[in-house]
């Protein structure tokens, strides 16, 4: 006989199922037990092991509300045909070799339903009947739990981040700026004020870019088809340049958060001439088109670059070149290139640096939108 054990985990109820002895009143126990197993608003389903696979006898209303599936679609079919995705089959097999062996399972597990893929705490409790082994197997869904503690895990690291960029790099020109301040009792004190106004446009333009850093790393909710010529144009109009050239070579709409995708290029612009000797000559367009392009919906998947003809990013470098802090320039925070990765992944993008065709730095979007 088995009966049912409620239990707190945090807010959220979650059951135990657990043999017991034999009670002379059997019926009236089924009765009991069944109308429980009913009520449980977790996903239980009670199932046969016939050469090692879990064949359905009965689901709860709870299995039919997570996964779809109505009792009489899938009574008497293997379990695993149903609810287990390709690549957890061997997980399955190993969980139900151990129901089997009559082992209780207790795991946390991805598993389809009506609404894709979602994370369960998984409780499998094996009993024998008749000379047949059985199992109930409860399915709690952690999904919503696992997200929040991802996101969580997420903005902790973004204070981590915000704290080490604050106190490293504001405490040098803070020091600078009370360092001259001491001299302005001096006679010729004006170069002192002018180098307290640079550290204090330093400072600024650290907290600026920090704050951008956390900011755009919440992914994007709303988008739109955006001319690349408009957007290139526009990051261009920002950037002081001399001499230096913006070209785009192909004309294509990219479906963005056009603000975001405006810091994106002006940072890569930025990036561009601050780092190599002018004029530079810096390239915007579609990257493989023919051969990275599939059909989604009517638009299609590519890749764009934006790439310069300056002294290029060394190989053993370019791994490292997204990393907070990492800067070759004495006037830089080291944060452009880092807010360009995390508006990227904003977007469902990935990005990488590779030589562009003059020997100059390039960098490819990929899996992006492109009209």
């Amino acid at each position: 006989m088995l009966r049912i054990l409620q239990s707190n985990h945090g807010q959220r109820p979650y059951y135990t199922l657990m043999s017991t002895p034999k009670f002379t009143d059997e019926p009236r126990q089924e009765s009991r037990f069944r109308h429980l197993f009913n009520s449980i608003q977790d996903a239980v389903v009670e199932l046969e092991i016939i050469d090692g696979e879990p064949i359905v006898r009965s689901v709860n209303p709870g299995f039919e509300d997570v996964f779809g599936y109505a009792p009489a679609d899938i009574r008497g079919e293997s379990l695993n045909d149903f609810i287990v995705p390709d690549e957890y089959e061997d997980e399955a097999a190993d969980l139900d070799s151990r129901t089997s062996d009559g082992k209780y399972n207790d795991a946390v597990l991805t598993r389809a339903t009506a609404d894709g893929e979602r994370e369960f705490l998984y409780r499998g409790v094996p009993y024998e009947q008749g000379g047949s082994r059985y199992a109930f197997a409860v399915y709690s869904d952690i999904t919503d739990q696992k997200q929040r503690e991802a996101e969580l895990e997420r903005k902790n690291q973004q204070l981590d981040e915000f704290a080490s960029i604050l106190t490293h790099d504001l405490r040098n020109p803070i020091n600078i700026a009370e360092g001259y301040l001491d001299q302005l009792d001096e006679p010729d004190n004006q170069e002192c004020i002018e180098l307290i106004e640079q550290a204090h446009d330093r400072m600024k333009e650290i907290i600026d870019d920090t704050l951008t850093l956390t900011k755009e790393a919440q992914a994007v909710e709303e988008v739109e088809a955006i001319s690349i010529t408009k957007l290139a144009q526009s990051g261009w109009e920002l950037v002081e340049t001399t001499g230096s050239e913006l070209r785009v070579v192909d004309e294509f709409d990219l479906v963005c958060d056009s603000d975001r995708l405006s810091r994106l290029v002006e940072n890569l612009f930025r990036n561009a001439i601050d780092h190599n000797e002018e004029p530079v000559t810096v390239r915007v367009g579609t990257h493989d088109t023919m051969a990275t392009a599939t059909r989604t919906g009517g638009a299609e998947k590519t890749a764009f670059y934006i790439a310069d003809d300056g002294r290029g990013i060394p190989k053993s470098q370019r791994d490292q070149v997204f990393e907070l802090g990492e800067t070759s320039s004495r006037e830089g925070t080291g944060l452009g290139l880092p807010i360009v990765e995390r508006i990227a992944d904003a977007h469902g993008w990935d990005v990488q640096v590779a030589e562009s065709v003059s020997g100059g730095a390039k960098f490819i979007f990929t899996n992006v939108e492109i009209r």
